[in-house]
């Protein structure tokens, strides 16, 4: 029977997701997005508060990726 303790997979899907979330974000906050004016809008639609994406937003900023 396979160790599934060192699998990756959600940890991959995790960070898939968050880095479409940022580059969508990133757009918004630019004025380049065309399905959202707000990033109130942005945050609605993708079912996350504003303290929890700037946590992981903030993250992704110090990691330097």
């Amino acid at each position: 029977m396979r160790d599934n303790s060192f699998d990756r997979t959600i940890e991959r899907n995790y960070i898939q997701k968050w880095r479409f979330l940022i580059a969508e974000y990133e757009a918004v906050k630019e004025g380049r997005s065309t399905q959202f004016r707000r990033v109130g809008d942005f945050y609605r639609h993708h079912g996350t508060c504003s303290q929890t994406f700037r946590k992981y937003y903030n993250r992704y900023l110090q990691s330097g990726d």
